[in-house]
């Protein structure tokens, strides 16, 4: 599993390029970006083949989003989340929940949150548009060390996704950490013609992740 450095400039990697990890039911494959070495957050991207069950994180909270596919339906007792293409979806993640394909194969990216000891903002960019926020810390996130992401979801498409910070090409990322300054963007706008995931995670300055 990635871990998140101590990254003093940006730093751009490919996704494709990472190692998958097989699923033990075989339903699939995941791609760890990044991570807290503390377990606070993690984010990653899957590849679901098909139908089954979708993994219980108690006392964390979740967002997903459909890189490419047509969508996932998760369904528990009572609970029923759609994952759509390039929107971003929050859940909890302590319901077990059944995954139910739309239409064929997908590919999700995932955030996971550990609830009350990080906080995230999560933003789709560009051809599509939605924001959501997740988990919990006390007092804002102004101040606070902050791992910043965005990361090109165009994978497979022909050519870069034009303006990214650095010309990202589809399946790369950007990754950095820093503090999070009051009342600023973390990153750039994405133009219109691409489509990209913008992540914005805050720990407690006094033990950064």
């Amino acid at each position: 599993m990635a871990r998140c450095p101590d990254l003093a400039a940006p730093q751009r990697a490919s996704w494709l390029a990472l190692p998958p990890e097989p699923w033990k039911n075989g339903g699939g494959v995941t791609r760890t970006l990044a991570a807290d070495p503390d377990g606070r957050w993690r984010l990653s991207i899957a590849d679901i083949e098909r139908d089954g069950p979708y993994s219980r994180f108690p006392g964390y909270d979740r967002v997903s989003v459909v890189l490419s596919g047509e969508g996932v339906t998760l369904q528990g007792e009572g609970v029923l989340v759609v994952l759509r293409p390039r929107e971003p979806a929050p859940f909890g993640g302590d319901d077990g929940l059944q995954s139910t394909l739309i239409g064929g194969p997908v590919r999700v990216l995932n955030l996971f949150v550990r609830r009350g000891e990080a906080v995230a903002s999560v933003t789709c960019a560009g051809v599509a548009a939605g924001q959501c926020d997740v988990g919990g810390l006390p007092g804002a996130m102004a101040g606070r060390a902050v791992t910043q992401l965005i990361v090109a979801a165009d994978a497979g498409g022909a050519g870069g996704q034009g303006s990214f910070p650095g010309e990202l090409e589809s399946g790369e990322y950007l990754l950095w950490r820093g503090v999070r300054a009051p009342d600023t963007h973390p990153l750039p706008a994405t133009p219109a013609a691409g489509f990209a995931v913008i992540l914005t995670i805050a720990v407690s300055a006094a033990s950064p992740g």
